[in-house]
């Protein structure tokens, strides 16, 4: 009964359909025959494959536009890709460091010559990931005979956490009917892909039987004709960009892999302190969370403890004609708005030698480097010579990112004319001697030592009269704070690597021993 029940409801169908269909299928040829009759028809043909031909036209211009200027973009892609992710657009991650920034260009050159038409099953896929992973691999370890192999395993077991996270996000927000459809409705639903191929045969069985009105087929044709190139170039433009993202998240997980951010936990590295800062901090009286490392350097008398005493309400460095920082000092960073913070006073550069061990170690422990140099000064070569070094230095380490830099010009109020001093001063539209002075001496500082105008603050710090553009220097300290933090994050995740916590390991090995001795007795 349940199958005659059915029958007959096809049968229902089937007749409702052919009643529908026959008044629009009627139309074809009662059209023709009206136009034949009225000697209209040759018009109608011409003026329809005219119509044709000019969308076809409009199409194919838009078409080769949009190609030419994928085409640039691919290009573009590929050559600043191969310059180590230094041009904007090109850096994946802000906090990478330089290290990480050139595993990402590899990655970028892997999905710029990725086909498409070559990505087909699933073992394909897999081949493009494992060729996107070996790249990053073999970037970050150049020096290791087996790349591949250089992760732990809490780090593959936090990326497959984190892959599956985002994973389900993405099913749950984009997938139509996801946290509907069970996996058995969807293999039904999968099974009944034959339905295309039958609808294709029918569409097929159309075009044959339209044939009867030769004009109408004609300009149908050329229009489907038009439509399925619209329709491939979508199709591989679409597949070539989920190809591009596919690359690039596979990549953006092998380098967090390859990179070590995933070796120690998120708490642990927030809730690690370094060495040096627990001694400075202990010394600056100040609490145990790691803080933002600023480093205050330049030559002898430059102003730097005069700089670190404006900067710091609590903090007392010594001033004194002659040097009074013979070692490196901490003091605590107080201001609303800035996150815990040292400020490190250094001893200063002496005349014809380049800075010690001690000092490229104190520098590779710092967030943010504010370099201050005499206005009045014109022995500028130390200073050049050691900011060279410095950067040699972290260019030397693409492990670690190089802090931000600050120039700092003291003195400005000892500039010509010698007699005037009356501050503020619009150093972009006064024509006044004093402000011409201090804009040539930034220019020429900036010049001399690789800053960017932007990156030179001018200030006055004399003793005898109050401090001058000192909130400048703030605000540029402000503005680099972010840069800042992300040097501090990458500082504290290498040295967190480094040291050992014996009470952790002794936890695990208990841990372990419970977990095996658990095991024997079952």
């Amino acid at each position: 009964m349940k199958q005659d029940s059915s029958a007959i409801r096809i049968l229902r169908w089937t007749l409702i359909g052919i009643g529908l269909s026959l008044p629009l299928f009627s139309l074809v040829p009662l059209g023709s025959l009206w136009l034949w009759e009225r000697g209209l028809l040759p018009w109608w043909a011409l003026a329809a494959c005219g119509s044709t031909l000019l969308a076809w036209a409009v199409q194919r211009w838009l078409l080769s536009s949009v190609r030419a200027g994928a085409g640039v973009g691919a290009q573009g892609a590929a050559s600043v890709s191969a310059s180590a992710g230094q041009v904007k657009g090109t850096i994946g991650d802000a906090s990478w460091t330089p290290a990480e920034n050139a595993a990402w260009a590899r990655v970028r050159e892997v999905a710029a010559g990725v086909d498409p038409e070559k990505v087909a099953t699933r073992a394909d896929v897999i081949e493009l990931g494992q060729r996107t992973v070996e790249a990053v691999a073999t970037a970050l370890h150049p020096e290791r005979k087996d790349p591949l192999l250089q992760f732990t395993a809490p780090e593959a077991l936090a990326l497959i956490t984190r892959v599956s996270d985002r994973l389900n996000k993405f099913v749950r927000d984009s997938v139509p009917l996801s946290d509907r459809l069970t996996l058995a409705q969807m293999r039904t639903l999968y099974g009944w892909r034959g339905a295309i191929e039958v609808a294709e045969q029918a569409w097929s069985v159309w075009r044959v039987l339209r044939m009867v009105n030769p004009a109408s087929a004609i300009a149908n044709e050329v229009r489907e004709r038009v439509s399925k190139e619209l329709m491939a170039w979508s199709k591989s433009h679409i597949a070539q960009r989920l190809a591009t993202v596919f690359v690039e998240e596979v990549g953006r997980a092998a380098i967090d892999l390859y990179g070590g951010r995933l070796r120690l936990a998120p708490e642990l590295v927030e809730g690690h302190v370094s060495a040096g800062s627990v001694r400075d901090l202990a010394e600056a009286d100040g609490p145990l969370a790691e803080p933002l490392r600023l480093l205050v350097a330049g030559q002898v008398s430059a102003g730097k403890s005069s700089l670190v005493n404006a900067l710091g309400l609590e903090a007392r460095a010594a001033v004194d004609a002659l040097p009074a920082t013979a070692r490196f000092t901490p003091y605590r960073l107080e201001r609303d708005g800035l996150p815990a913070a040292l400020i490190v006073d250094s001893p200063g550069l002496a005349a014809d030698e380049l800075p010690s061990a001690t000092f490229f170690g104190e520098v590779l422990r710092a967030d943010l480097l504010i370099w201050v140099c005499a206005a009045n000064r014109a022995d500028r070569d130390l200073d050049r010579r050691s900011l060279i070094a410095v950067r040699e230095h972290f260019g030397s380490r693409p492990e670690r990112r190089m802090p931000p830099v600050i120039l700092v010009l003291t003195h400005v109020d000892r500039l010509r004319p010698f007699n005037e001093w009356r501050p503020p001063y619009d150093l972009t539209a006064s024509d006044s001697a004093k402000a011409v002075s201090i804009r040539s001496a930034l220019e020429a500082a900036a010049v001399d030592l690789g800053f960017s105008l932007e990156d030179v603050i001018p200030c006055s710090l004399a003793a005898n009269a109050a401090s001058y553009n000192v909130d400048a220097v703030w605000a540029a300290i402000s503005d680099r704070l972010p840069e800042a933090q992300r040097a501090r994050l990458v500082r504290t995740l290498r040295d967190a690597e480094r040291s050992w916590d014996l009470g952790r390991i002794w936890a695990q090995a208990k841990s372990g021993g419970r977990v095996l001795a658990g095991t024997i007795r079952s």
